[in-house]
């Protein structure tokens, strides 16, 4: 089984999108979980894009990063810059790959703009997963 782990800042949209994408397409030979330097909820846009496309993430928790977690990965897939400034050193067995997923806060203007700006991202992430699963 490969553990796949998805860091971001907040642990509140990407990560969480990140692993119930990663959940949702994976064949079942994958773990998956998701943590953020500053952990701060799960955004409720993040999980209304989620069901959206009928993934349910609701009733994630939002987890800080813990070295248990870095020891427990095969791969971290952090998806944002700020977090690679207070990001740890990885064991030297865990495989490390950064994607720089923008924040869907720049679509806040009005409720449709931001929940385009959610979808964007949530389609990124896929087509993103959907690659990751072709190499590992």
């Amino acid at each position: 089984m490969t553990n796949i782990l998805f860091v971001c800042s907040g642990n509140s949209v990407r990560s969480q999108m990140a692993e119930g994408l990663a959940r949702h397409l994976g064949n079942g030979d994958c773990e998956i979980k998701s943590a953020g330097i500053t952990p701060i909820g799960v955004h409720s846009a993040a999980a209304k894009s989620m069901n959206e496309i009928g993934i349910d993430i609701s009733a994630h928790t939002s987890d800080h990063l813990s070295r248990d977690l870095l020891d427990w990965a095969d791969y971290v897939v952090t998806l944002c810059n700020s977090v690679m400034i207070a990001f740890p050193v990885l064991p030297p067995r865990t495989k490390h790959i950064h994607w720089d997923i923008p924040n869907p806060d720049r679509y806040y203007d009005s409720p449709e703009l931001q929940l385009k700006g959610f979808a964007r991202v949530r389609d990124l992430l896929k087509e993103k997963i959907e690659k990751l699963f072709e190499e590992i």
